[in-house]
């Protein structure tokens, strides 16, 4: 099966990709998940956002949570990735970013949520969080955006990383556009 988790209205299998239109309710699923991560990892964590396509109203995306957490050492790593998984988050290591730590959260082969864990000076907290923020307040980039990933889902169906790979040039000119625009 892929696409949506008919219970909760996101979802997705590992590998495909799926783009559905923006859904209001992905704030209250990120909210909701936020809570339950800040319950079972509150002497961990610092801060945490709500990253990715899914926090950006307007664009289609996969229909997958993404959400960042920024946590105080990674010394303590052994010990959030022993919590995690005791609460049904899959850890899948650093995937090829050094100091960024991904758990993935399914129901059953579908994959409804992905979380990203680092330090609050990781690059990616901050990038994660200019690009969502310079989509948001520039709706014709946002639009820019969605174009390219609907033209690239046609392209990569079967393969997200060629898929991912052909939206990061346009994700990097917006990261820099934002740094320059927050200096």
């Amino acid at each position: 099966m892929t696409g949506d988790n008919k219970l909760t209205g996101i979802g997705l299998e590992q590998g495909f990709v799926k783009l559905v239109p923006y859904n209001p309710e992905w704030k209250s699923m990120y909210d909701d998940e936020s809570r339950r991560l800040q319950s079972i990892l509150r002497i961990y964590l610092i801060d945490i956002q709500h990253i990715g396509s899914t926090a950006i109203p307007g664009i289609f995306s996969k229909p997958i949570i993404d959400i960042a957490i920024a946590i105080r050492n990674l010394n303590e790593m052994d010990q959030i990735i022993d919590i995690m998984e005791k609460n049904g988050y899959l850890y899948r290591g650093e995937m090829g970013i050094p100091d960024r730590h991904l758990f993935v959260k399914s129901t059953g082969a579908i994959r409804t949520h992905h979380i990203h864990i680092m330090l609050k000076i990781h690059i990616q907290w901050e990038t994660h969080q200019l690009f969502r923020d310079y989509l948001n307040h520039h709706t014709h980039i946002a639009n820019q955006y969605n174009q390219l990933k609907m033209k690239l889902k046609d392209q990569f169906e079967h393969d997200r990383a060629g898929y991912t790979e052909g939206k990061s040039q346009f994700i990097q000119s917006v990261i820099e556009k934002a740094k320059k625009e927050k200096n």
